[in-house]
């Protein structure tokens, strides 16, 4: 899936639904509510004189009217908020769904943008350092909110310029952003008692799960258990889920890792699009739970080997469920 950290060419991400109204802060199933209480894992946003010197006029959800004096040059990653929403706090290192547009901070040229107040979203992934630094950008502010990002060029490209979009290694950048959502980092809730004679989870402070394989043979039937309950919405065959998930072979061996790939998996919950034996790990479990699976052969890939995996392996799947879209 490309992003805006893709060299800033942005394609078009169709997401379901809108802006959520102030009254969903208090619904237990938003993001608001399960992301209370999350420390950052990215540094805050900081202002600055030179964003501040950007007006933006319009409405959340309608296109800004932007304005700034050229050239604009500034230090760092600069935020300015100009409209402050209250559907709860980025707190870095997770997906964010963004209407935006973009301008060339030395030419006052714009480069790229969205249909603000539509479905026509973009999906961000915040990756903590990453080029440009939208998790510096965006850690700290609500969700539902209007922001203009100042980024010197180094920040923004890495100070090698993006030929096709004329922005040259010297020139800064400006984002203005309405905020549509955020997914979760990684699973929250309450802790469950996990099932007997399955591999034990291990986290890092991360969130990335570890396994410890009991010495036993493998089960012949599938099996899963809720490690945290989330108190999201409940995932039906249909919905496009946003995870983490990381798996092993039986045998002990890491075969795939959302987390080590540094950004979530997105995919319909569809056995046209999945294993049988992942479809049965969704389906049932709310958004903000852990899941913890132990997959047979006939319910993941059978007698066919698929890269690292052998033929007739036994699977081990930990999802972290983040969010629909």
């Amino acid at each position: 899936m490309r992003k805006l950290a893709t060299l800033l060419i942005l394609p078009t991400i169709f997401l379901a639904g809108c802006s959520a109204e102030p009254e969903v802060a208090k619904d237990p199933t938003s993001y608001a509510a399960m992301s209370a209480g999350l420390e950052n894992s990215c540094e805050s946003f900081t202002g600055g004189s030179a964003v501040d010197q950007i007006e933006v006029a319009g409405e959340y959800g309608t296109n800004p009217e932007v304005t700034f004096p050229t050239p604009l040059s500034g230090t760092g990653v600069e935020t300015k908020v100009v409209i402050e929403g209250d559907q709860g706090v980025i707190v870095g290192s997770q997906r964010v769904a963004l209407h935006f547009t973009g301008f060339n901070a030395a030419t006052g040229e714009q480069f790229q943008g969205s249909e603000f107040g539509t479905e026509n979203y973009i999906v961000q992934d915040l990756i903590d350092g990453a080029a440009p630094d939208f998790c510096k950008a965006l850690t700290g502010v609500q969700v539902g909110s209007r922001v203009a990002i100042l980024l010197n060029a180094q920040n923004a490209h890495g100070g090698v310029g993006i030929e096709s979009l004329g922005i040259s290694a010297e020139d800064g950048v400006i984002f203005v952003f309405d905020v549509v959502s955020a997914y979760l980092p990684r699973a929250v809730g309450d802790s469950q008692t996990p099932a007997s004679g399955l591999p034990t989870v291990i986290l890092a402070p991360s969130g990335q799960p570890g396994v410890q394989i009991p010495t036993s043979d493998a089960p012949t039937e599938f099996q899963k258990s809720t490690l945290i309950k989330g108190a999201g919405e409940a995932i039906a065959l249909g919905d496009t889920v946003v995870v983490h998930y990381s798996g092993w072979t039986w045998e002990g061996t890491q075969f795939d890792s959302s987390w080590e790939k540094g950004a979530p998996a997105s995919f319909p919950v569809s056995v046209d699009s999945l294993i049988e034996g992942f479809v049965e790990t969704l389906e049932g479990e709310t958004v903000g739970s852990q899941v913890i699976a132990v997959i047979p052969p006939e319910m993941g890939y059978g007698a066919n080997a698929q890269g690292s995996i052998p033929a007739n392996s036994t699977l081990i799947f930990v999802v972290d469920i983040l969010g629909k879209e």
